[in-house]
């Protein structure tokens, strides 16, 4: 399930109801279609911790402007798990753990 690296445009009305959905199904992790610049959208394995940050990084002022996610997949050690590395339009980065076989389609 890991992807290939891809930034994805988002503005804060985006991450907002992608929060929402991940807080709606807390209990059962779910793999977020994220959209990219160019191409179908990539199932992404993403907590609300990590959309709490990158909400954080847009203005609700101006709620449909979107601004550029790096997002990429580590592998761990163990091939089922990694890490999700998010580099934020701040100059900021998360890197969320996430075990693959936790997270399922929406």
């Amino acid at each position: 399930m890991a992807f290939e690296a891809f930034v994805s445009p988002l503005s804060w009305q985006q991450v907002s109801l992608l929060l929402d959905t991940v807080q709606y199904f807390e209990d059962a992790p779910k793999l977020l279609s994220l959209p990219q610049e160019q191409g179908a959208s990539v199932p992404v394995p993403i907590t609300s911790d990590t959309l709490k940050t990158m909400l954080g990084c847009l203005d609700e002022e101006d709620a449909f402007s979107r601004k550029a996610f790096s997002l990429r997949w580590e592998v761990a050690a163990d091939e089922g798990s990694g890490y999700l590395v998010v580099e934020l339009p701040n100059g900021d980065t998360v890197r969320q753990p996430a075990v693959l076989s936790a997270f399922s389609p929406v």
